[in-house]
């Protein structure tokens, strides 16, 4: 037995996110149903982060154990051929014995996406949120910058019963290049929704013209009805993780 990883790239806009489920559409499903014609029999994959419904993702990481005589070359090919044309195999590489996304991954990085124009631009509307209004970025970068180091993200997430809420951001960024407001954050692990809840805090921060400490006092809070609205699915993108044992996977070059 070998272990095959594979680097994947998807519009999340027609999927019900990333994780298989038994009534809906999912990434997983897609990409596990294809293995499964190829290999002629049922195959599981692993994978370092989990995106909800309408995320996208620019180096998602999964990974199967397979007997199969074939190339890493030959699975990319075959599962390209089989996959529709939103789900796309980047690379396939064989893995290290053991090697688990999800458990190997020591950061995860992702993006999102505002457009920040006078109008929308139908090019973009499922992949970027529209925000009218001039933004102040200034503000935008103070906010980040208080939700940097760790912390309990009781008040930007939906927790699942039992779930440790403690989380370390590394990086929480703004940028703007013309009309697009950019946000990369990374951390060692992200709590479902957490990044969407905190572009919608930020947002309405700024909106307000309120002072960045009020950032700690939200995180001070821990209730999520202390935070902003969750921001649109599709402006978020998985941008790829970091793995220290298998750098030829990882996205954070120079990091590993």
């Amino acid at each position: 037995m070998r272990t095959v990883a594979l680097e994947i790239a998807y519009d999340g806009s027609n999927y019900a996110g990333w994780q298989i489920q038994s009534n809906a559409v999912t990434v997983q499903g897609v990409i596990e149903d294809a293995l499964g014609r190829i290999l002629k029999k049922p195959v599981r994959l692993t994978y370092a982060g989990r995106t909800d419904t309408g995320v996208h993702a620019l180096s998602q990481v999964g990974c199967f154990e397979t007997d199969s005589a074939m190339t890493t070359v030959q699975f990319r090919s075959a599962l390209n051929a089989l996959l529709p044309k939103d789900i796309r195999i980047r690379r396939a590489e064989r893995a290290p014995s053991r090697f688990h996304p999800r458990y190997w991954a020591r950061m995860r990085w992702y993006r999102y996406i505002i457009w920040n124009g006078e109008e929308p631009v139908p090019f973009f509307n499922r992949y970027a949120l529209w925000v009218r209004r001039p933004l102040d970025i200034g503000l935008l970068k103070g906010y980040c910058g208080e939700l940097l180091g760790d912390h309990d993200y009781t008040s930007f997430a939906s927790l699942e019963k039992g779930q440790n809420p403690r989380r370390r951001i590394y990086r929480c960024e703004i940028t703007k290049k013309r009309e697009f407001v950019v946000l990369d954050i990374t951390a060692n692990a992200f709590l479902r929704k957490m990044i969407r809840t905190i572009v919608g805090t930020v947002l309405e921060l700024e909106k307000g013209r309120r002072d960045r400490t009020e950032i700690g006092e939200i995180l001070s809070a821990r209730d999520r009805g202390r935070a902003g609205r969750t921001a649109y699915a599709g402006g978020l993108y998985f941008v790829g993780a970091c793995f220290p044992g298998f750098p030829v996977m990882s996205r954070f070059h120079g990091l590993d």
